[in-house]
């Protein structure tokens, strides 16, 4: 009798110290991700889900072992403990966001549209979800899906000008040359400031054969963002276009100084030719 009574006790204190050391697992793995102590933050979470498997909590547990496991790099298993969250309330809108923007920097684009399609069933009105869907059609050459949810969009922000620039360039992949440059002047009118319009314009035009517009567009983006790498780079090539090969050289070396790495200009910088 006096052995099941201990038994029994110590079984009751056994449970009582894995309660307690969920929340306190949880609560250090909070204060890991505060102090971006990520390794250890992934011990702690992982220790808690592993002791309470079945802890509605684990919903926040796994988010925030997902944002560690993030932080450190590790996207699959990121992804794995967000699909666990969700399996605690499949109806977060939070956490589903958060998989899909992995999904999309693995380049898995079906599984993202998932997600977004998901949150779009919830929140139809959520911006985030239809730019990031029309995105997704945009390269899935769904056009119209992908106008849909853009129209949609400005329904909504008439003003959202992230969303007018991808629009201009869904007009040109799909060919509409006109509309898009279109747009995109209105983007400058609207931005005069806004060097990335320019670089837009700039790459649509050149890729239409447009060479003396472009250098126009590109030189004026590099006025406002003179310090800008990529700018540089394109603008030595529309001068290597033009036969202009010591300007050319001249904004390769821009580029180079501005961090464009030198590797990827070979090519351009043997066409310059400079003796």
């Amino acid at each position: 009798m006096i052995r099941t009574i201990l038994t029994s006790a110590i079984l009751y204190i056994a449970v009582s110290a894995n309660a307690q050391s969920y929340d306190e697992l949880c609560a250090r793995g909070t204060e890991n991700l505060e102090t971006k102590n990520y390794t250890q933050a992934i011990k702690n979470f992982t220790r808690a889900v592993t002791i309470e498997p079945h802890n509605p909590k684990n919903e926040y547990a796994y988010n925030n072992l997902a944002h560690a496991q993030w932080m450190q790099g590790d996207t699959e298993s990121a992804i794995k403990s967000y699909t666990h969250a969700l399996g605690f309330n499949s109806n977060s809108i939070t956490i589903r966001r958060q998989r899909a923007r992995l999904f999309i920097q693995i380049e898995n684009n079906d599984s993202a549209l998932a997600d977004y399609t998901r949150i779009l069933h919830a929140e139809p009105r959520d911006t985030h979800a239809l730019f990031m869907r029309a995105y997704i059609y945009g390269k899935q050459k769904e056009y119209q899906k992908a106008y849909a949810d853009y129209n949609t969009l400005l329904s909504i922000e008439p003003s959202n000008n992230d969303a007018r620039l991808s629009l201009a360039l869904l007009y040109h992949k799909e060919g509409r040359l006109n509309d898009s440059l279109m747009l995109l002047s209105l983007l400058i009118d609207d931005e005069p400031d806004n060097a990335e319009y320019y670089y837009a314009r700039c790459n649509i035009e050149n890729s239409e054969g447009q060479t003396e517009l472009a250098i126009m567009d590109i030189e004026e983006a590099l006025k406002l963002k003179p310090d800008n790498a990529s700018y540089h780079a394109t603008h030595a090539e529309l001068l290597l276009q033009q036969g202009k090969k010591s300007a050319a050289k001249q904004a390769l070396d821009q580029a180079v100084k501005y961090g464009h790495p030198v590797e990827e200009l070979t090519e351009a910088y043997s066409r310059c030719n400079i003796k």
